[in-house]
């Protein structure tokens, strides 16, 4: 037996529980709504987490390598990046997800000798933090950018009208 066949087969608990651990970082009232809000329109957010999540995970099953799934952890991270997370706690979300895997499948694991594939899976989800780690600090810069710009541009329509109040 195989560990991406174990995933699979476990996936939909792996992921509940994945998502889980990363609603949890946010306070109880929002982890409640971003739970609990179906609706896409009400909850973007809870959609948006739940979605790229479910396409990390498939990813891992499927065996793809941390750049194929950098579109998805940048999801994510766009949206911790905005919430003031720290680097560390908007990037944990990744490592987490080793904690769920080894909690459902450690059994499994030790069962059959797939103790070779864990610590290459482990591996994966490091490169995936990686990853998460470098989207982050881009968006930082980003968002500094646009902070500094927005000043820039008041700045500028503070001399205009102080400038035009001169006599």
């Amino acid at each position: 037996m195989e560990l991406h066949s174990l995933l699979e087969k476990k996936k939909s608990t792996i992921l509940n529980e994945w998502l889980t651990a990363i609603l949890d970082t946010y306070p109880d009232d929002t982890a409640t709504f971003l739970k609990d809000e179906k609706d896409v329109f009400a909850n973007p957010v809870g959609h948006t987490i739940a979605a790229n999540a479910a396409n990390i995970l498939e990813g891992l099953i499927r065996g793809e390598d941390a750049n194929a799934q950098s579109v998805h952890i940048e999801g994510i991270i766009r949206i911790r990046a905005v919430q003031h997370f720290t680097a560390v706690q908007a990037v944990s979300f990744v490592n987490s997800l080793k904690t769920v895997i080894i909690d459902q499948l450690k059994s499994d694991i030790s069962r059959h000798g797939l103790w070779d594939e864990w610590e290459e899976l482990q591996a994966t989800v490091d490169n995936l933090t990686l990853l998460a780690s470098n989207i982050y600090a881009k968006m930082q810069e980003r968002i500094e950018h646009i902070r500094m710009k927005e000043i820039e541009n008041n700045e500028k329509f503070l001399m205009k009208v102080i400038g035009s109040r001169i006599p």
